[in-house]
């Protein structure tokens, strides 16, 4: 067929439309040439699967971590500890899931269980939270992710537990450009190092293989929260410990990951609510 012709075709077949029920006849074109964005996000995710694995991992399994007897689905419920025992996760099977509920902790652990994950093509689970070092590390460990209805995923800026090496605090534009954004981490000579490649190289590496942009620099967010959190900190001068969510909209844009997220809390009302349900005294800024 010619273009001229097919041309024809396409401009009767709209004034068709136009004629008659041309809504149901137009939606049902795009259903057809452009697979629905829902359909797309499900395809490759086992939903019952993996609310079977939660279901076991709440119940009577050793914490912080346990596999099941087929190597199937490893379990990690707790904080990520700087010395927490990585054996049972070395033995995860090929294509596994890893349910993870997670306050957060250090991101040593996390990023050396992250590996781990991603080297046995396992599937994220999440369910009922993740906070800090679990957002920013384990929610894009491996190739995809399934966030649970109800679960709270929260990114915070991190803090050194050791008081011999406090964190510093700035605003320091990002590499990859933008506006400037509150930015914590080791100190030298008294003001926060900016060189991040040579303070956290683990960390610059964990990003390379899963950040989109390679001047990718954590906690991820967006430019409202980047806004209410650099201005809190500039009325003061004092760095406030304040977590955020991320809505999923800016998920492809940032993380190699597939994410799917099953229902994100509709406002701050929503996250408050959240919060106390699991008796959590964080303050979160919700991502609207």
């Amino acid at each position: 067929m010619s273009n001229t012709a097919l041309a024809l075709v396409i401009t009767g077949w709209f004034s068709a439309c136009l004629r008659a029920q041309w809504p149901f006849v137009f939606l049902t074109l795009l259903l057809v040439l452009c697979p629905s964005e829902g359909r797309a996000q499900q395809e490759g995710f086992d939903r019952e699967s993996y609310y079977r694995a939660v279901e076991y991992c709440r119940g009577d399994v050793s914490r912080p971590m346990a596999l099941s007897s087929d190597r199937g689905i490893l379990c990690f419920d707790g904080i990520l500890a700087r010395d927490l025992d990585l054996s049972q996760a070395r033995d995860l099977r090929e294509d596994g899931l890893i349910v993870v509920r997670s306050p957060g902790g250090n991101a040593a652990p996390a990023i050396v269980l992250s590996d781990l994950i991603r080297d046995r093509h396992a599937t994220v689970v999440v369910y009922d939270y993740c906070f800090s070092a679990c957002a920013v590390f384990l929610l894009i460990a491996s190739h995809r992710t399934y966030v649970l209805r109800g679960s709270l995923v929260v990114w915070h800026n991190p803090n050194s537990s050791d008081p011999n090496h406090p964190y510093c605090t700035a605003l320091t534009a990002p590499r990859g450009g933008g506006p400037k954004k509150l930015q914590r981490g080791p100190c030298r000579d008294g003001t926060f190092e900016a060189a991040l490649s040579s303070a956290w190289p683990e960390v610059n590496r964990f990003f390379k293989y899963r950040a989109v942009d390679p001047l990718f620099e954590a906690p991820s967010d967006s430019l409202y929260v980047r806004t209410i959190v650099r201005n809190l900190y500039a009325e003061t001068g004092v760095y406030r410990d304040i977590g955020w969510t991320l809505n999923p909209r800016y998920y492809p844009r940032l993380f190699k990951a597939k994410i799917l997220y099953e229902a994100y809390p509709e406002s701050q009302d929503e996250v408050d609510d959240m919060l106390a349900r699991l008796h959590m005294k964080w303050k979160v800024i919700y991502d609207p």
